[in-house]
């Protein structure tokens, strides 16, 4: 019998305790509708710096000017160094005019108030305007009322004209496949039947795959012969499980899906800024592995996490990344030649529970 779903444990968030989150604290994540997308991820725009005016209606004097205030400096909204986000709960700001204006300036239309309380500044009957600087990890850099916004402006400026270096969390371990194998596992990928990839989306509380060559370009053959991934299987739990342990204090038991994916330059073969375990169906993976087989034989297709900067990571042919799937990464284009990687996810006994509990909100 399947057991009865529980809920995703949510992710960091201040906002979710009542109160607006504080300097320093993770800001919430949450998804709104935008003049031009319906499910607007912010967390996804980690990796540069964000101005949220929580604004609430161009009804007031003081929001209207607020936000003139902040469009004054447009030129700081660029998309990768920073974005302005404003968020509206009154319809008729439409027709006063309120429309994003990409690159770097948009706006959350939250007519049920979802998102101001997310951000602890609104309850059923009362709305408080607020202002966050959220840093590129995604954390809180200031929290002022909507009128300071010049004050968060000359911060952002002073930021942005010294950016601070950072190193993702990211474990690098060389010879955990053999280089017979990575051809053994390239010559399988290759007589097999590749597949387009999907990425896992939630829609209506389900979790479901989804295509969307604007988001992710990959073809993966999943392995299906049994001495194939029990010669992948003794190789993980030999030499990168004992490592992980030693390396970030936690021992792996499961390991999800054994699968050779492919990224080739014919198509720019990517993967967009994304996380791992942000869906119910996904919610149990605890750190993702990227196994290169042929890293001399490609250009581009590295690793990068956004939070931590423009910095790349790449394993040597046979090595490992691990990293933790609540990081945002992407894959970046592959512009020359072909890249194959397996890339499976560790999980341990109680992601076994948590995954458990929500296959009722598993649907295709």
């Amino acid at each position: 019998m399947t057991a009865s779903p529980q809920p995703v444990p949510p992710q960091p968030s201040a906002g979710i305790f009542g109160r607006p989150p504080e300097v320093g604290e993770p800001a919430p994540f949450f998804t709104a509708a935008t003049t031009n997308v319906d499910r607007y991820s912010l967390d996804a725009a980690a990796g540069r710096w964000i101005v949220l005016m929580v604004f609430g209606t161009l009804s007031s004097s003081a929001s209207v000017q607020a936000l003139d205030l902040a469009l004054r400096r447009r030129d700081l909204f660029n998309d990768t160094d920073a974005a302005f986000f404003g968020v509206t709960v009154d319809a008729a700001d439409r027709q006063r005019g309120l429309i994003d204006s990409e690159p770097g300036v948009r706006f959350f239309w939250d007519l049920d108030r979802t998102v101001c309380r997310r951000l602890g500044l609104a309850n059923d009957s009362h709305l408080h305007p607020g202002l966050f600087l959220i840093d590129p990890m995604f954390r809180i850099a200031m929290a002022e009322p909507i009128e300071a916004i010049d004050l968060v402006l000359d911060r952002l400026q002073q930021e942005l004209a010294a950016p601070v270096v950072q190193t993702a969390p990211v474990l690098i371990l060389p010879r955990i496949l053999e280089p017979e194998l990575c051809a053994t596992l390239i010559d399988y990928y290759v007589r097999g039947e590749p597949t387009a990839s999907g990425f896992a989306t939630e829609v209506d509380g389900q979790t479901v795959t989804r295509l969307n060559p604007t988001l992710k370009r990959r073809r993966d053959v999943t392995i299906e012969d049994p001495a194939l991934v029990e010669a992948v299987r003794s190789r993980l739990e030999l030499r990168l499980f004992p490592m992980i342990q030693r390396a970030l204090g936690w021992r792996a038991t499961r390991i999800e899906r054994y699968l050779i994916a492919c990224y080739s330059a014919e198509d720019q073969g990517f993967f967009f800024p994304h996380r791992d375990d942000a869906t119910a169906g996904t919610a149990h993976r605890k750190f993702a592995v990227t196994l290169n087989l042929n890293t001399e034989d490609y250009a581009g297709g590295d690793l990068r996490f956004p939070e931590f900067g423009q910095a790349t990571y790449r394993a040597p042919t046979g090595g490992a990344a691990v990293f933790a799937c609540g990081l945002l990464h992407e894959a970046t284009p592959v512009t020359q030649g072909v890249r194959y990687a397996v890339v499976p996810f560790l999980y341990d006994e109680a992601g076994e529970a948590l995954r458990q509990a929500n296959l009722g909100r598993v649907g295709a």
